[in-house]
This record gives structure tokens, C-alpha cells and sequence, in this order.
């Protein structure tokens, strides 16, 4: 009566923040796990180079998270001052 095709998607990863947006850090994570997959099978010489490698990717990625962060909050303020929102861009520099 019913033919139910049934996909397998694979495994899906969540991330939660308190007070707030996601920290650079597991925003970094996030890509990384995107980017980088390391195999349970492979043998343990190349894991062992994976996971060097994940671990230098993280730190450029978490670089240029904060540079990101950075630039965007600069378009903001300068926006802003633009339109005569100077006191609300300087409240936005002091983040």
C-alpha cells in the first residue's frame, strides 16, 4: 500500500550557547568538523597526521573568525557614524 524509501543522512552534530551567539571557538569547531573528517579504520599513522592537521586548520580558522567578527563590527560603526549614529557606534567600537 505504502512504499516507504527510507535514506540514511548520516550524523548530525548540534552546538548550544548560554547568554548569547555561538563562541569563536565552536564556530571554528563547526567548519572544522565540516572540513576535516577523520576515519575510525585508518591506520594509526594517519590518524595520528589528521589530527595534526585538524588541530593547525582549527587555529587558522579561529583566526579568521575573529577577523571576520572584527570587520563586520568596523562596517557596522562606520554605517552608523555615516548617519549620525555616532553614540551607538561607540558603543559598538568598546565590544
Amino acid at each position: 500500500m505504502f512504499d516507504l524509501n527510507v535514506t540514511e543522512i548520516g550524523s548530525v552534530n548540534v552546538s548550544t550557547s548560554d547568554n548569547g551567539g555561538l563562541s569563536d571557538e565552536q564556530i571554528a569547531q563547526i567548519v572544522l568538523d565540516k572540513i576535516c573528517i577523520v576515519s575510525n579504520t585508518a591506520p594509526e599513522p594517519i590518524r595520528q597526521q589528521a589530527f595534526a592537521y585538524k588541530e593547525n586548520i582549527r587555529k587558522i580558522l579561529l583566526e579568521y573568525v575573529k577577523l571576520a567578527k572584527k570587520e563586520e563590527r568596523a562596517s557596522i560603526i562606520h554605517v552608523l557614524e555615516k548617519n549620525a549614529g555616532s553614540d551607538v557606534a561607540n558603543f559598538i567600537r568598546r565590544l
